[in-house]
């Protein structure tokens, strides 16, 4: 088994998280437009973002699995493989019905990469140093709102609305060749475990322990909010504001660099602030980011500064949350890591999934829709790591 350090280590996951990030982020500027695409409503739309969500979360409960029996490779290469093809489906989708198939198992493949990722990492790290790996894993995440809604935006313009899809299948088959040539197995032989009827017994074992229950949460609270910034951001921006589509990437990368230098900032502050400091700067993040934008846009309506700002504190400190509350949740299983990997993602990709659609079932007009699950999830993971984990 090849020994990676840190850099390396991180620098070879980051296509797979890449992969599921601009999955999802590189036709955000499309959304508004899919209503009179497809002719259908906004809640219909939203569910080509939420079952790919869905699709990633459930999808890890059989992934995480796999890995643990059959290897981390071979599951990398399938799942790849599986997300490229759903994206050419979708790019020829003459429906809206073939556009949801193809994104479940866009969302299918990328929670493939995404779970591989992980265990992979914690196969081969422990303690602060996965929590620093982690969150450089998360900077990596970050560069997609950097480019793909630039990218998205400027190909839907030239090309049509098929073409953003076209190049997130030629991106995933270049990181399969990547993931073929350079990636060994990380997997200990003798740690395999055999997907069987314990499966279900070890799922249970992992939900019964407190700081997994805890950390995970705080994980789902922050994702919960940055989906719902994903879902509610093209309809402001482009719906209310009246930005144009080619310029709402500049807006969306804003948000893209804070959370990359927040990733940067918590990987540097895991060794001091340690695991259970770093929830707590990320809740206090989010309270005051609701805070902040409730009251302003209360006294002068939805705008840009009030939208932004706001959104941005959110990015740069919500960062810290997630790269912590991986590594909290993973630290009591190195002996299941690929299954406790799984259930993790899944409990965060669902949990997030189910917000956003909640919060979409009402007209998206004015940052309502975002400041007040920023403060309730703020709140509530200050209060998780407080009196759940140990």
């Amino acid at each position: 088994m090849k020994k990676y350090g840190i850099v390396g280590l991180v620098c070879l996951m980051a296509p797979l998280v890449f992969g599921f990030a601009i999955g999802q982020d590189i036709f955000v500027p499309e959304l508004p437009q899919f209503m009179g695409i497809f002719h259908v409503s906004q809640k219909i739309v939203q569910l080509t973002v939420s079952v790919f969500m869905i699709s990633a979360g459930l999808g890890q409960l059989i992934v995480g699995p796999l890995s643990d029996q059959f290897g981390r490779k071979k599951l990398v290469l399938l799942s790849t493989g599986i997300y490229c093809v759903g994206s050419l489906i979708a790019a020829w989708s003459p429906n809206i019905d073939v556009m949801i198939f193809a994104r479940i198992m866009q969302g299918a493949g990328a929670c493939g990469m995404m779970v591989c990722a992980f265990a992979i990492v914690r196969d081969l790290l422990s303690g602060n140093d996965s929590a620093k790996a982690y969150s450089y894993l998360n900077s990596a995440i970050a560069i997609s709102p950097l480019l793909a809604p630039f990218l998205g935006g400027y190909l839907d313009v030239w090309f049509g609305w098929r073409a953003p899809f076209i190049a997130l299948g030629v991106i995933g088959f270049m990181v399969f060749l990547l993931m073929l040539i350079k990636l060994e197995e990380t997997q200990d032989p003798t740690s395999k475990i055999k997907v069987d009827r314990q499966l279900f017994k070890r799922y249970l074992t992992i939900l019964k322990n407190r700081n997994f229950l805890g950390y995970s949460f705080v994980s789902c609270s922050a994702l919960a909010c940055f989906f719902t910034f994903f879902s509610i951001s093209s309809y402001i921006l482009i719906g209310t504001l009246k930005i144009p589509e080619v310029d709402f990437g500049y807006y969306f990368a804003i948000v893209g660099i804070l959370f990359f230098f927040g990733s940067l900032a918590a990987g540097k502050c895991s060794s001091i602030l340690g695991v259970k400091r770093m929830v707590y700067v990320g809740g206090f993040g989010f309270v005051i980011s609701g805070a902040w934008m409730l009251l302003w846009t209360f006294y002068s309506g939805t705008n840009i500064w009030n939208f932004m700002l706001p959104s941005g504190l959110c990015a740069l400190t919500g960062a810290f949350i997630l790269g912590a509350g991986a590594s909290g949740a993973l630290e009591p299983f190195p002996e299941m890591t690929g299954t406790a990997s799984a259930m993790y993602g899944s409990l965060e990709f669902i949990f997030a999934a189910l917000i956003a659609s909640v919060v979409m079932i009402w007209p998206v007009g004015t940052n309502y829709s975002f400041a007040i699950p920023l403060l309730v999830f703020g709140f509530l993971s200050i209060f998780a790591v407080w009196k759940v984990v140990r």
